[in-house]
Order: C-alpha cells, then sequence, then structure tokens
C-alpha cells in the first residue's frame, strides 16, 4: 500500500488504483496518523479533532469503530493501539512525503559536493511527486494535520527555489518564465522567488516585466507589512536598472560567507581522549553516500568542562564543515524562535526572508543545512524543546548541544548520542592544574593535595591553577581548600568572574523545593555515594514513586547519579549543598534530618551486624525496626554483609566522629553495631578511636549498657596489640558496667576474653582463674558463644603450658560449641587454626595442614582478615616444613600484606618469618611455638 499526501490525501495499492479510505472522518483520522509520522496520536487528540471538545465513552467507541473501517477498508493492520492512542506502522508500505525527503536530502547533498546536474535531477523529481500545491490537501483543518501539511509546503517551495538557483545557472532562464510567473503570483511574499523571477525575465530580454514584478512586491510588502523589499531583491532592482541582465541574483549575505562564531579554544586543553574519540565518531560517514551519524548532547555537572571539550574538538575539525561553524549561546532560556532567526541571518538568509513563525523558521534552517554542511553548536540548552527545532532534517550538517541536564528527551525521542563528562583522573588533573600555574613540574607535594582537593573539577582546577599563576602560596592554598568551611569560597577567582559556588548555584536555583531540600540534605552526609534508604531518611520520604522522582530530577540536571542502588554526588557538590543547608534551613530541621539518617545508619548496621556476629547484644533492645525506612540493604548471608559495611564504614566511621556530640543516644548503637566488622576488617587503631567515641557517646545518653559493650569491644581491641594495662583497664570498666546492670552473660564474656589476653601475655597462673569463673558462667547460661569462647581460650592455656591433650580437648570442646552457635564458620576458623598448630607442634604435618586450609576458608567466607592472616602463617609454616619454598614465602607474603592493613601485633613477627624464608635460611625448619 502507497500513501500519497503530497495534494488530497489518498491511498493506492499495487496496481496504482486509488483504495477509499471511506468517509470524511475516516480520511481525517487517517491523516491524523499520517502527520504523526509514528508517534502516537492520542484518543483525546483524535476526538477532539473529529467532535469537538469534551470526550465521552460514546465518542470513544465512535472512534474505535472508524479505526476498525479504516483497517478493513485499507486491508492494513499498520494502525496499531498504543498506550493512549493509535499510531501508524508503515513497515512495508510506502508514503510519497517521505519519498519526496528522501530525493531532497540526495539532491542537497550532490548540490553541496558540486554535482548540480544530479541535484537538478533528484530536485525535479521531488517536485513531480507533488498532485497540488498544498500537502494534505482537504484534511489540514486541524493543528496537527496542518503544522505537518505546513512543513511539507514549506520543503516544496525550498526545494523548488534550490532547483531553479541551479537551473538559472545553466542558463534556463526562458523555460522557467512561466513556471515561476505562476508560482510567484502564489506565494507574493517569498522575495527569493520574485527575485527568481526577475532574473529569468530580465535574461529573457523581458526587463520592464522584471521591473514591474519588482515594483509589484514593494508595493504589496509596504501595504501588508509596511516594510521595504530586502537587500537581494534592492541589489537585484538596481543591476536591471544598470545595464545588461546580471549572471545571478544577489544575496544580502553572499553564499562565501563562512560563519565561523566558536569561541576561543581553552589554550592548555588536557585529557578527554576518550571523549574526544567519540565526537569523532559521529563525524565519520558510516558508509559510502550516507549521511553522519547524527547529533549529540554533551552533558555534565557544571564546571566538568563541556563547552571547552566541544570548542577544542571543534576547531580540530573546522575543514570538516565548509558551511561553516554557528555558536549559539541560549543562556537565560532563550526563546528558539528568536534563536533561529538569528542562524538563518548567520547562514546567508537576508533579514527580510526570515519567515515569521518558529516552525516555519526551523524547516528554513533544515533546508539550508541539507545543502551545506555546517557544525552548530548550542550551549547551556536547558530543556530538549529548546534544541529541537536545531535538529538538521538530512544532509551532513553536524548539531551538539551542550547542556548541564541531561536531555533524555533528545535521546529518547530523537535517538541523539549521548556523551557524560565526569571528573578528570588525577593523572590529567595534575597536568591542566601544572598547565594552568605555568609550572612544569610541581614543586612540593602540595600539587598533588591541590589536586586531589578539587575532586577531578577542570573548573576548579583552572581555579587554583589561576591562584598558583598570581602568585599564590601552594601550603597556604592547601590549607583554604583542606578546610571545607571555606573550600568552596577559595574557589573563585580574584576578581570573582569565575566561581565554583556560582556554577553550581545554576543548576540549584532551576530545582524545585522539594529537590533543593533533598540536596542540601545529602550535602549532610560525608558520604560520596548514599543508598537509596539512606536518601530517604534524609528526604523524609515513605514513598518509593516520591523518592525515585526526587532522585530523577536531580539525576537529570547532573547534580547527582544513581549506580548500583547508591546516590552518588560530587563532593564540592556536597559541600555547596551543606552550605546552602546552613543558609536557608534552620537548625531544627538539620538536626532532625541528621536524626532520620543516623536511625537509618543504625537500622541497617545492626540487621548487618545480626549476620556478622549473630549473637552480639548490647543495645538495650532500642533501635527496632522503623517501618517507615525504606530500601533496607538485601544481605541475604554473612558474606553480603560483610560487603554492605565495607562500602559504607568509611561513611559510618565519620557520623560517630562528626555526630557523638550532639546525637550520642545514635550513635552509641551504631559503634556498638560496627564492632563486629571493626574485629574483622578495620584497621586496629581505627577500631580504638571508634570505639572509644561510643563510650563517650553511651556515657552521654546515660545507657551503662552500651559503655559495657563498647568497653569490652575496647578490651579485645587492645588485646590483640598486647596493649596490657589499657586492655586490663578497659575490662574493668566493663566488668564493673556488668555487675552494676546485673549482666551474667556480660560479665562471663569480659572474664573470658580477659583470661585470653592474660594468656597470650604468657600470664598463664593469673589467667586460669577469670577462664574457670568464665566456663562456670558459660554452662549455667547454656549460651554456646560463651563456652566457645573459654574453651577457645583454655585450649590456648593449656597449649602454652605444654599440656596437649587437654590442649586438644578443650579445643574439640570449643569446636562442638561453635557447631550450636548461629556464628559458626567465622568461630570454627579460630578452632581450626589453633589445632592447626597443635597438630604442627605434633609434627603431624597432614593433619595440620587440613586444620590450616579449613581455617582459610572459614575466614575468608566470614570476610575475617585477621583469621586468614594466622591461618595463612600456619599454611606457610607447613610449606616449609615440607620444603615447599616458594609456597611458604607465597603464603607468608599474603598474611603480611594482609596484616599490613590491620597493624595487627603479628605484624612484625610475621615480616621476620618471611624475610628468613625469603633467605631461604630456614625452609624444613620447625617454627618456634606461638
Amino acid at each position: 500500500m502507497r500513501f500519497e499526501v503530497l495534494g488530497p490525501l489518498r491511498a493506492v495499492d499495487a496496481s496504482g488504483s486509488g483504495v477509499p479510505a471511506g468517509g470524511r472522518q475516516h480520511q481525517v483520522v487517517l491523516a491524523c496518523l499520517l502527520a504523526a509520522d509514528g508517534r502516537t496520536v492520542t484518543d483525546g487528540t483524535l476526538m477532539e479533532t473529529l467532535w469537538g471538545h469534551g470526550p465521552n465513552d460514546s465518542k470513544r467507541v465512535a472512534l474505535r469503530v472508524l479505526v476498525h473501517h479504516l483497517r478493513r477498508n485499507l486491508g492494513t493492520e499498520s494502525i496499531v493501539r498504543a498506550t493512549g492512542g493509535y499510531r501508524m506502522v508503515l513497515d512495508g508500505h510506502e508514503l510519497d512525503a517521505s519519498e519526496f525527503v528522501a530525493l531532497v536530502g540526495s539532491a542537497a547533498h550532490d548540490e553541496a559536493r558540486g554535482g548540480l546536474a544530479e541535484a537538478r535531477r533528484s530536485y525535479r523529481k521531488a517536485l513531480r511527486l507533488w498532485r497540488a500545491s498544498e500537502a494534505y490537501q482537504g484534511t489540514a483543518d486541524n493543528e496537527l494535520v496542518r503544522a505537518a501539511a505546513d512543513h511539507l509546503d514549506e520543503q516544496r517551495m525550498i526545494a523548488f527555489e534550490s532547483c531553479v538557483d541551479i537551473e538559472l545557472s545553466f542558463g534556463l532562464h526562458r523555460e522557467l518564465c512561466a513556471e515561476l510567473s505562476a508560482l510567484a503570483t502564489e506565494n507574493l511574499l517569498r522575495e527569493r522567488l520574485q527575485a527568481q523571477l526577475m532574473l529569468a525575465l530580465v535574461r529573457s530580454d523581458r526587463r520592464a516585466e522584471a521591473l514591474t514584478t519588482y515594483e509589484r512586491t514593494r508595493r504589496l510588502l509596504a501595504d501588508e507589512l509596511g516594510a521595504d523589499p530586502g537587500a537581494r531583491l534592492q541589489q537585484l532592482y538596481t543591476a536591471i536598472l544598470r545595464g545588461p541582465a546580471p549572471a545571478g541574483a544577489p544575496s544580502a549575505v553572499p553564499d562565501a560567507v563562512r560563519p565561523m562564531q566558536l569561541p576561543a579554544p581553552p589554550s592548555n586543553f588536557v585529557a578527554r581522549e576518550d571523549e574526544l574519540s567519540v565526537l569523532d565518531s559521529l563525524h565519520k560517514r558510516v558508509g559510502p553516500g550516507q549521511r553522519l551519524r547524527g547529533s549529540m548532547v554533551v552533558t555534565g555537572a557544571g564546571g566538568m568542562g563541556k563547552t571547552a571539550l566541544v570548542t577544542h574538538w571543534a576547531h580540530q575539525h573546522q575543514q570538516g564543515f565548509p558551511g561553516g561553524q554557528v555558536y549559539l549561546d541560549l543562556d537565560d532560556d532563550a526563546p528558539a524562535a528568536t534563536a533561529l532567526a538569528r542562524t538563518l541571518i548567520d547562514l546567508g538568509v537576508a533579514p527580510d526572508d526570515v519567515p515569521k513563525q518558529a516552525e516555519a523558521r526551523a524547516a528554513k534552517l533544515r533546508s539550508l543545512l541539507s545543502r551545506r554542511t555546517v557544525l552548530m553548536v548550542l550551549d547551556n540548552v536547558s530543556t530538549a524543546e529548546q534544541a529541537r527545532p536545531f535538529l538538521p532534517g538530512s544532509g551532513d550538517s553536524l548539531l551538539v548541544i551542550v547542556s548541564r541536564n541531561r536531555l533524555d528527551g533528545l535521546v529518547a525521542r530523537e535517538g541523539l548520542d549521548l556523551l557524560v563528562l565526569t571528573p578528570l583522573p588525577v593523572e590529567p588533573a595534575t597536568r591542566l592544574l601544572l598547565e594552568t600555574a605555568g609550572m612544569s613540574e610541581p614543586a612540593s607535594g602540595d600539587a598533588r593535595t591541590l589536586v586531589e582537593l578539587c575532586h577531578g573539577m577542570p573548573l576548579a582546577l583552572r581555579i587554583v591553577g589561576a591562584h598558583l599563576r598570581l602568585g599564590a602560596q601552594p601550603d597556604i592554598l592547601v590549607a583554604d581548600l583542606e578546610d571545607e568551611r571555606t573550600r568552596i569560597a577559595r574557589l573563585t577567582t580574584t576578581d570573582g568572574d569565575v566561581s565554583v559556588h556560582a556554577v553550581i548555584a545554576v543548576s540549584y536555583r532551576r530545582l524545585a523545593a522539594p529537590d533543593r531540600r533533598l540536596l542540601r540534605g545529602l550535602g549532610l552526609s560525608s558520604a560520596g555515594a548514599t543508598p537509596l534508604g539512606a536518601v530517604a531518611a534524609l528526604a523524609g520520604a515513605t514513598s518509593g514513586t516520591v523518592l525515585t522522582g526526587l532522585i530523577d530530577r536531580l539525576t537529570a540536571v547532573n547534580l547527582v547519579a544513581l549506580e548500583s542502588g547508591r546516590v552518588s554526588i560530587h563532593q564540592l557538590t556536597r559541600i555547596f549543598a551543606r552550605e546552602q543547608g546552613q543558609r536557608e534551613d534552620t537548625s531544627a530541621d538539620r538536626a532532625d534530618a541528621e536524626r532520620r539518617l543516623l536511625s537509618w545508619y543504625g537500622q541497617a548496621t545492626g540487621e548487618a551486624q545480626q549476620l556478622i556476629r549473630p549473637t552480639a547484644g548490647g543495645t538495650d533492645g532500642k533501635g527496632a525496626p522503623d517501618p517507615l525506612h525504606l530500601f533496607h540493604p538485601e544481605l541475604p548471608d554473612t558474606a553480603a554483609a560483610v560487603r554492605w559495611v565495607d562500602a559504607e564504614s568509611d561513611t559510618i566511621i565519620k557520623m560517630i566522629t562528626e555526630h557523638a556530640q550532639s546525637h550520642p543516644d545514635l550513635v552509641w548503637p551504631l559503634a556498638a553495631h560496627i564492632r563486629g566488622w571493626l574485629q574483622r576488617r578495620a584497621n586496629r587503631d581505627t577500631w580504638i578511636a571508634v570505639t572509644e567515641r561510643g563510650i563517650r557517646a553511651a556515657a552521654m545518653a546515660g545507657s551503662s549498657t552500651g559503655e559495657a559493650t563498647l568497653q569490652g569491644s575496647l578490651g579485645v581491641a587492645h588485646s590483640l596489640l598486647l596493649h596490657r594495662v589499657e586492655a586490663r583497664a578497659a575490662y574493668q570498666r566493663a566488668s564493673a558496667l556488668c555487675q552494676r546492670n546485673g549482666d551474667h552473660a556480660g560479665l562471663a564474656d569480659v572474664e573470658a576474653s580477659l583470661g585470653g589476653m592474660l594468656v597470650e601475655s604468657g600470664e598463664l597462673d593469673e589467667a586460669l582463674p577469670p577462664l574457670l569463673r568464665a566456663r562456670h558462667s558459660a554452662n549455667l547460661l547454656n549460651d554456646p558463644d560463651l563456652i566457645f569462647k573459654v574453651e577457645h581460650n583454655l585450649g590456648l592455656l593449656h597449649r602454652r603450658a605444654g599440656r596437649q591433650q587437654e590442649a586438644l580437648d578443650s579445643y574439640t570442646s570449643a569446636l562442638a560449641a561453635a557447631d550450636r552457635s548461629g556464628n559458626r564458620d567465622w568461630l570454627s576458623a579460630s578452632v581450626h587454626t589453633n589445632l592447626g598448630r597443635l597438630h604442627f607442634l605434633r609434627d603431624d604435618v597432614d593433619l595440620a595442614e587440613t586444620h590450616y586450609d579449613t581455617a582459610v576458608r572459614l575466614a575468608r567466607s566470614t570476610g575475617d582478615r585477621m583469621r586468614e592472616a594466622w591461618a595463612l602463617h600456619g599454611c606457610s609454616d607447613v610449606a616449609a616444613a615440607r620444603r615447599d619454598a616458594a609456597a611458604a614465602v607465597a603464603a607468608m607474603q599474603e598474611a603480611v600484606t594482609i596484616l599490613e592493613t590491620l597493624g595487627d601485633r603479628r605484624l612484625d613477627e610475621m615480616r621476620a618469618r618471611l624475610a628468613e624464608l625469603l633467605s631461604g635460611s630456614t625452609v624444613g625448619q620447625t617454627p618456634p611455638d606461638q
């Protein structure tokens, strides 16, 4: 089936016979669907077009019947039901308008490369498709069809004028006079057409008629518009008066003029090789005779160097755009109609020939771009609608849109490519800073610190570089920028002309109030990436739909990014947001948001703790789940819980540090919930510092249970570092608090920990009484975790005392207790390490190896780096005993690497052992007992 709209609407079958669509209403529906060019036409639009306002059920039924008849009459299933309406799918069918546009595009391409004969043939073939002077004749009585018809009518006239220019250059003036005269009479205000008629007449020795044509046009313009003819007509008129027939119709702006409007590129552009390659690929042809890939949106947060990238690239490719380079800054939301008019004039259209309507201006621009290869850059675009009229329709012209906003509509509807600029990596960021500062290499380590404090934002790097070039001292700049309270203020040029604050503020001011409030809330968190649940808590959102809308709007303007269930924010944007919060929000508002954030993290970290240390209590039973909290972390097992805290640990620790004084009742449970992770994964100094802050917060909040729990954790941390005095003091404080609280299980746990510390210190006789007291309480309570801890430490005591059988008995009891615990694998890893040591000392290397391998596996599965390192130490000893030097060194190197991050007491011992293994002097020898 072929559909023809270049004249009265009709459908034609394969034999060329017309196929009646139906009555008047059927034709109107078909016209609307064809005019929509594959887009959905809503039921409301169709009903309003057919029957006026006020849709009702009877009209909906009537519409469905009309569509059913259309399908039956045309024998096509191309009319498909879409969401809320209908659309036309022309796959397998033809549309004369599409054929017309393709032919005009081909003609324009041939004309641009100098193939005038081929261009003329294509133009004439395209014009012969028209069966009347108007598209959709007889059905263009609604807005949708009328807009499509006007667009096609304008394209027809531009194609005709372009064809006539070629034919006049071929000397076909006599042949054109009649055709031109008829069309010029129908289009008296088209000055280009009148000029062509005048030129054809004067070349045909009809000078008087040419002058009459000018006079007719002059009077009409004066009467209708109160204006004089444009420069083109006036120049031609003068030329005709002065002498022989002119060679061509003068133009107000000569065709040879190539607009070169791009701003100067940055003199010290660095990096962005990948992004430049993307732009390069956009400019390459996809195949012989085919057009460019399309247009592109270059987006990113303010200050990311979007304009610098595009101008740098464009200046490198000037020769690739012989039609010129147009640059438009659409800041302050410049109206598209005004910008279109300016662009047409810049491309050589006489001001008087610029159409009055925005749609007609866009159509004229597409026609111009189809005949020339032009690069257009639209900078500071706010919306897709602002940019859409500038999209080239055909030919080799290219549009690059620069925007802080994502403009997803252009990507979804027009299929534009999207290039998102992100912060610069450290190495190119350093180069940019040094080049801006005029430095060949860093004068000190301060340069690298300055780069880090700019967080990869090119604008910030250039501002800091400018300060350095003007004599600022690097160490003073570092001091100013390290303080978040002065960082944004310092990232401003001395004259105030360029400012990071101002750049971010542009995007911030355009946000709706709820979106600004969430951004200010994100400024309260020190996290670079915040889980969705924490974002919901900051926003006070209790609906996933509301939260999604907030995040989508912030993402659309590149103020945040959503990645893997976390909302990330650039650190300079975060600082800006925090400053805005201090200006706009009350202290009570900020405190409420902080408490919601701490509450969510307390609950989420508590859930993780239940997997990492299932039986660890110590939070007063407070912190019950808040039913309003959204998006709890998905933690199916211990490994997932450990990974989640790994990702959030920096944020949690900073919150504990920042809010211990202001919100102690929420901070100390957070410190208690993270202690299981601290023991397995954290540097020992970090463990101690976090726990001490938690203790102070618990004291301020009046929670003796919290103090006791955290004092016990502090004692374990000091014990592992063999800080005997500090560990004993912490255990004594914990013991006193447990006795005051009547916490028998807590007291037994402290005594078991104290006994273990004394064993490690070699004070075996002093260690036995607290361990026996703890064993008694553990058995009375029938607590498998307590029983494990006591028996494990008794096993260590017996082994150090040389009582190997007693040690084996205690370790066996500990293993049995671990099997009853909800924390079995983590507890068992420690027992297997000690069993490996015991059997190694008994010269049963094979059994020792089995226990050590099991310990490594269990430690890794539960994320316990410390136990993994100790078990690897044993694996190294086994390999050395077997004279496998390579395996012994590999295992010990891995153990040392792990403990270097933890700061464990055994690090120096293991380093010494590694040195011995590397020297080859101890392979095959039995290492001393530990």
